[in-house]
């Protein structure tokens, strides 16, 4: 026999090695579960460095342990005849796992096997597996075959090898490269892998039973030897019921390496086409729509990595998100809560669906007096003046029913969100989405419903983006005394669709206004509402009483607070009157009563919006 002869031997037996290595991993981890398993699933559960989908299906198919299923991997003893005895298919069960296995995971492969709840199998299986010679009971690692224990039958090795189905020629061999030691009945697993490393090759565990049986005799336990094996960290344990030192992961890992090369470098074929591309099956949305349903919300990412073992920064994901939004759109069960969410369907109440009507901004008429004088004319943008022309999409200054989205200087899109509380907001428990960028919370679905905290307090809120209103922080906004203008934050949490509600009782000075200043402002609106008067004489008399001057900001508030009204109306009225102007560098609107009788100022007649 050549050298080159000897190593391709060694070498196919390195690979057989490692594919069953590959082979028990898969086993286990499809062992008991309740839904088939993709080969990306199966890939990754694994959780060996190099392993391709295509090498654990290459490994896969070369084993009789599985089956596929819909394009997914099960354990094979799910598609075998159940008409055979209970106990033989519960054998062929725990041959293919090659280690002792829990009642837990016996009951749920049971459970797939014959279609029944699992539980059945969980109050019977202690007492059929303790009932018999077939079984024995590992204690915490489960339960295993009578056939994988030595049992010591006689004083006499002959008689026990006999007994346990082992040749002398088999005892022969093993003993020519393995010596066999000094035995520790309270350190086995120490004691075989001191003589696993003077070996040239994995040993059977029978055979390495009897090694130890000659050295301990009676002190010799079947039971605890085989638990010792396989609980212990220094020894590696394989289903063909062959013991090898723990260092041999390292070789596995190379020939792995190896054999994953050589998979890569075949050419495709069908079945491998059909597991490149991640399709959301039905199993998978029912998978996926059980996870929504049980954590009431939860995100593409997580959905897709939790069912279909895809992670966001691989390439995989951008088809499986596209599958799992379509799957998912047509589904009664579940709504897209923007972003990339997921959560239980959800019936909205009545009042986050309309507009509430204090808060519209109804169309200002134009008011013409006996004497042919017309006031509270809008004007075009382009004729306004100073910085009215980009003041007018100032967040504070805009409001719902008022405002330009597209236009809006909205703050940036972090974390936090500084929302400042206007009067009419206050009293109808609502908040203008103007105020907050449109990618905090995202523009779409229609309705999102979400969560406010604060210490304790934990609300349902719900943000329109057709209202472009945030409805329910009721309770919330009852510890604000102030009467416009408190400021407050909606800060993320690391719970999607979560948010803080944070209010330290800072006050913005642009939309401040004090208890004192509302009732002379509750003055001018009885007044407004007990005669015609034009929304012009509501402005100076706003002016008149504010001789320092006012933003723009404060005065369209305090005008809201009187009539709402739009800020393209206020801002029309300041440009177009003699009378309005602004006072030096500080941008503040003033009133020179003087000037009012001079009217209307005719370069701006020709801005006057036509109807």
């Amino acid at each position: 026999m050549t050298n080159s002869a000897i190593k391709l031997t060694k070498e196919d037996i390195a690979r057989a090695n490692a594919k069953l290595y590959l082979a028990d991993k898969a086993y286990l981890k499809l062992l008991g579960r309740d839904q088939p398993a993709k080969l990306r699933q199966v890939a990754k559960s694994i959780d060996v460095q190099g392993v391709s989908p295509r090498l654990i299906r290459s490994v896969m198919l070369e084993s009789d342990r599985f089956e596929t299923i819909d394009r997914r991997w099960a354990p094979s003893i799910r598609c075998s005849d159940i008409r055979r005895p209970f106990e033989r298919v519960l054998a062929d069960l725990l041959v293919s796992a090659g280690i002792p296995v829990s009642v837990e995971a016996l009951a749920e492969e049971l459970g797939q096997i014959y279609d029944r709840p699992a539980d059945t199998y969980k109050q019977m299986l202690p007492r059929i597996l303790s009932g018999g010679e077939n079984f024995f009971d590992a204690g915490s690692l489960g339960y295993g075959l009578s056939q994988w224990l030595l049992e010591p039958t006689s004083d006499d090795e002959a008689d026990i090898i006999f007994d346990n189905n082992l040749s002398q020629d088999q005892i022969d061999e093993y003993s020519k490269d393995c010596d066999g030691g000094e035995w520790d009945a309270d350190n086995i697993a120490e004691s075989a892998a001191a003589i696993l490393k003077k070996c040239k090759k994995p040993v059977p565990v029978k055979i390495l039973a009897l090694f130890a049986w000659r050295s301990l005799q009676t002190d010799f336990q079947s039971i605890d030897f085989y638990a010792q094996l396989v609980s212990g960290d220094q020894i590696l344990l394989l289903s063909d019921q062959k013991a090898y030192p723990a260092s041999a992961e390292k070789g596995f890992m190379t020939t792995i390496g190896k054999l994953a090369e050589e998979v890569a470098a075949l050419p495709m074929d069908e079945e491998d086409e059909a597991d490149g591309p991640v399709t959301v099956t039905d199993t998978d949305k029912e998978e996926i729509i059980k996870r929504i349903l049980e954590k009431g919300s939860a995100s593409a990412e997580d959905l897709i990595e939790y069912v279909l073992e895809v992670g966001s920064d691989e390439p995989a994901y951008a088809g499986a998100y596209e599958q799992l939004r379509d799957a998912l759109a047509a589904d009664e069960r579940v709504m897209w809560l923007g972003g990339t969410r997921y959560g239980e369907q959800v019936v909205f109440p009545d009042e986050v669906q309309l507009m509430p009507p204090s808060l519209i901004v109804a169309a200002t008429v134009p008011y013409e007096t006996p004497e042919g004088d017309v006031f509270d004319q809008e004007l075009e943008v382009e004729g306004f003046e100073g910085d009215l022309k980009t003041a007018i999409y100032d967040p504070l200054v805009e409001d719902v029913t008022d405002e330009d989205p597209t236009l809006t200087n909205y703050q940036p899109n972090e974390d936090s969100q500084r929302c400042v509380l206007k009067y009419h907001h206050k009293v109808e428990a609502t908040f203008p989405i103007c105020q907050i960028n449109p990618d905090f919370f995202g523009s779409e679905p229609a309705i999102i419903p979400i969560t406010l905290i604060d210490e304790g307090k934990r609300k349902p809120a719900f943000v329109n983006n057709e209202l472009r209103l945030i409805f329910g922080p009721q309770d919330f906004f009852q510890e604000i005394t102030e009467v416009s203008g408190a400021v407050f934050y909606i800060e993320k949490t690391a719970k999607p669709g979560e948010f803080r509600f944070r209010y330290d009782g800072e006050v913005e000075e642009e939309l401040a206004i004090d208890t004192a200043r509302s009732l002379e402002l509750l003055d001018i609106r009885n007044d407004f509402e007990s005669r015609e008067m034009p929304m012009f004489d509501v402005i100076t008399s706003i002016l008149g009483q504010r001789g320092q001057g006012m933003t723009f900001a404060q005065l369209v508030n305090e005008v809201n607070i009187i009539k709402r009204t739009s800020r393209l109306v206020v801002a029309s009225i300041l440009s177009s009157y003699h009378c309005f102007h602004t006072r030096g560098k500080s941008g503040l609107w003033q009133l020179d009563a003087k000037k009012i009788t001079q009217g209307f100022t005719k370069n701006k007649r020709k801005y006057i919006k036509k109807d």
